[in-house]
């Protein structure tokens, strides 16, 4: 009996403990319910599911039509402000996102909105709806790329990140020069990089990224190569010949130890190194020059010509438009044949009167030397140094003697050079029966200079007669007029702070031109006594053959005379003009 109730309440105690608490079997049905109602809400409810974004922008709830009508109004605050960046080795790019997209796409937004839980099996989408409803699913937000701006964007970018290697590089200050290591090149797939980039805006994905690269070797650091290019004298700044305005920096004067400089740089593994330095400074800087430039006229000088003589004038305009506004660097030197080049007819220059040989004669470019003399009396009072100039062989109208400047294209020329600290420019103009030349640069001191011409020997021509048998006894005509020759030193006449002095400037000889006279000697033919019948016609037929040669030769001879000596001359003060 007692066994039977020890098992009996063994019994009973065994299904007292599976007996399921009624708490639990409460939350077990409401669990079940509920599971059951978010079953039935996730396959039934129409509207897109509440909670869900696009982006940011709330759309749960709504119709896909009101979704559409949301992004549309809401979206563009979303990228108006926004960039994509991306890291190319060392350095960040930013493109603006409003410059590659071309619109936000709505109704695909909207259709990635309804989406959320409807894809997947039931537990993955009621999984989806509940997390919206806690506010933790936001759908993708979709847009359309603007193909050609982000062609654009990329290029920029590639032009800047697709490099080869970078040199080193250096900083020069007072006493110590930095050199800065070099950079390797950078590589990257840009056609990679451009999917990528598509794919970000496509999906409104403005998270920064880094470019996966390939670099190449940085090139080493090479001592010699930088002494070569570093070390040197000052170099003051100077103006551009292209524009006359832009102003080229200065460049100190620079002197280092260089094999201190390459047991300092050692193997070449830091990024930087620091070379002790010796500098000099320029005696112009950029911003001096800049305050400068051009400010004063060294000098000015004219000389005339007779505008009636076209072709002559003509070569002088053209030859002053070759040299008008020539800038010249300190140091420059100019050259006259050069800035002028060849006087040929296809270059528009017209036959004149020039000296060669010590005769007159006509050739292209007659008259080129009157702005090559001019610009000489030019560079003289501005104090330039002269490096070539020869005299012509007779004098010249248009010059003081010992102020005239002949040029030769490939044999004489005239050259100077700019021995200022600043550069200067050359002004040249050809107008009003005046050949003008203006020289400006910049004024140092109160310095002015003239000239003086000092005559140490006169060559006074002499009359040659020479006999001409086609002329009548009796008669002359000139055939070459006189010129004077004479030696002469010509001086610079400097005053600077008071004082003046004397510098020679050059020595000229110019060969006299002897005077040629034709004298005739053709005597008149005898005549032979007639009858009175006869005579009187031959005697009328003799008179008038005698008065019909004497006036024929006479007129001939004195007419040629006249004007052989009136071309002559004409032709002489043509050429001093013009020469």
């Amino acid at each position: 009996m007692a066994k039977h109730t020890a098992q009996t309440a063994a019994s009973k105690t065994g299904k007292k403990n599976k007996r399921v608490p009624l708490a639990v079997k409460i939350t077990g049905g409401v669990v079940a319910l509920l599971l059951v109602a978010l079953c039935g809400f996730t396959y039934l409810y129409p509207n897109i599911f509440p909670g869900v974004t696009v982006g940011t922008i709330p759309v749960g709830g709504m119709t896909q039509g009101a979704a559409a009508e949301q992004v549309a109004a809401k979206s563009k605050p979303l990228y108006q402000d926004a960039k994509l960046s991306m890291t190319i080795y060392d350095t960040t790019y930013d493109i603006p996102v409003r410059d590659v997209l071309e619109s936000v796409d709505g109704e695909q937004s909207v259709q990635n909105a309804y989406a959320v839980g409807r894809t997947g099996n039931p537990l993955a989408r009621m999984w989806d709806v509940a997390k919206a409803l806690v506010g933790m699913n936001e759908a993708q937000i979709a847009a359309q790329v603007d193909e050609d701006g982000l062609t654009e964007a990329l290029e920029d970018i590639v032009s800047k990140a697709l490099t080869e290697p970078v040199e080193p590089t250096w900083d020069i200050g007072t006493d110590t020069m930095t050199i800065h290591a070099g950079k390797p090149g950078v590589k990257f797939d840009t056609d990679a990089v451009r999917s990528l980039l598509e794919e970000k805006i496509r999906l409104m994905d403005f998270e920064p990224y880094e470019v996966s690269t390939e670099l190449t070797d940085t090139p080493a650091i090479d001592i010699d190569k930088i002494a070569e290019e570093v070390i040197g004298d000052p170099v003051s700044a100077t103006v551009s010949k292209e524009d006359g305005k832009t102003i080229i920096p200065e460049k100190v004067g620079v002197q280092f130890d260089v094999e201190e400089a390459r047991s300092i740089i050692g193997d070449g593994s830091a990024e930087s190194y620091t070379i002790p330095v010796t500098t000099t400074a320029v005696k112009v800087t950029a911003e001096d020059l800049k305050n400068k430039l051009f400010k004063d006229t060294l000098a000015q000088t004219s000389t005339s010509l007779d505008e009636s003589n076209t072709p002559r004038t003509n070569n002088v305009r053209l030859a002053s438009a070759a040299i008008n506004g020539t800038i010249l660097n300190p140091g420059d030197e100019f050259s006259y044949n050069n800035v002028v080049g060849e006087r040929t007819e296809a270059r528009g220059y017209k036959p004149a009167g020039a000296y060669s040989g010590g005769k007159v004669i006509e050739e292209f470019g007659g008259g080129v030397c009157q702005p090559s003399s001019t610009l000489y009396m030019a560079v003289l009072r501005a104090d330039l140094e002269v490096t070539e100039r020869h005299n012509h062989s007779f004098t010249v109208a248009y010059t003081p003697l010992g102020e005239d400047a002949t040029v030769d294209y490939g044999n004489l020329d005239f050259r100077f050079k700019n021995n200022t600290d600043y550069p200067i420019k050359i002004l040249a103009e050809q107008t009003g029966g005046k050949m003008i030349m203006t020289i400006v640069g910049t004024k140092t001191s109160d310095k002015t200079v003239d000239t003086r011409t000092e005559v140490l020997e006169t060559y006074t021509p002499q009359t040659v007669e020479k006999k001409d048998s086609s002329m009548m006894a009796g008669q002359t005509r000139v055939d070459i007029t006189p010129i004077t020759g004479y030696s002469t030193r010509t001086y610079k006449v400097i005053t600077e702070n008071g004082k003046t002095s004397e510098v020679l400037a050059n020595t000229s000889t110019y060969v006299k031109r002897d005077k040629v006279v034709y004298v005739g000697t053709k005597q008149p033919a005898p005549t032979t006594p007639q009858t009175p019948a006869t005579g009187g016609s031959s005697t009328t037929g003799e008179s008038s053959g005698g008065e019909s040669a004497s006036d024929g030769e006479s007129g001939t001879a004195g007419e040629s005379g006249t004007a052989g000596e009136t071309s002559t001359q004409t032709a002489g003060e043509q050429t001093q003009a013009a020469s």
